[in-house]
């Protein structure tokens, strides 16, 4: 499967989905010191299917078949014990929120920490960041400038409307910093 994944995440299409997504991904959760499965797992899986032309909520509930063909595919009992949590993680990114039930052996600040995991990249450096929007931008080039403008500025202002974008503990500094940094793409969209 290590192999199918890295084709998937090196498609040509994706210019920020990518295996250095997964990567960071992975860097800061090691750096977190939780040793969770279902969290690496998801990890590895959340945007294995993507496809801009097709977008939310397509792609995950595509990434969500990949994951849970895999697991039927592995059958041991740890494996399947992982199966719901993992799917529940990977749901959870079409809107970035808790969801409103948990399977057992899945809590709260797991689907946080992995959430806040997916959008750290908001937190980032401004230059990081700069990055990310181009990456973003690349992998929408099917839209005109300002079609695409438009969406964009949509998606971020549906950030900033959010009480907080990160959900787990001790995230106030990432919350400032994200919220500086989507307000500075904002004025370069709106500029452009």
């Amino acid at each position: 499967m290590a192999a199918q994944l890295q084709t998937y995440y090196s498609e040509p299409q994706r210019h920020y989905h990518t295996l250095a997504h997964i990567t960071y991904m992975l860097k800061a959760f090691d750096a977190s010191g939780r040793k969770e499965n279902a969290i690496e797992l998801a990890i590895w899986f959340h945007d294995c299917v993507y496809d801009p032309l097709k977008g939310s909520p397509w792609n995950e509930r595509q990434s969500i078949q990949v994951w849970e063909e895999f697991c039927d595919s592995i059958k041991p009992k740890a494996m399947t014990d992982l199966k719901e949590p993992v799917s529940v993680l990977i749901e959870a990114t079409i809107l970035h929120r808790l969801p409103d039930t948990l399977p057992e052996g899945l809590t709260v600040s797991q689907v946080a920490v992995f959430l806040d995991l997916d959008m750290s990249i908001l937190a980032d450096s401004p230059s990081a960041y700069e990055t990310y929007s181009q990456q973003i931008r690349q992998e929408y080039l099917h839209f005109p400038d300002k079609e695409y403008r438009l969406g964009r500025s949509k998606v971020l202002q549906s950030f900033l409307l959010h009480d907080r974008i990160f959900l787990g503990e001790e995230t106030e500094a990432m919350e400032e910093r994200a919220r500086v940094n989507i307000q500075g793409e904002l004025s370069r969209l709106q500029v452009a």
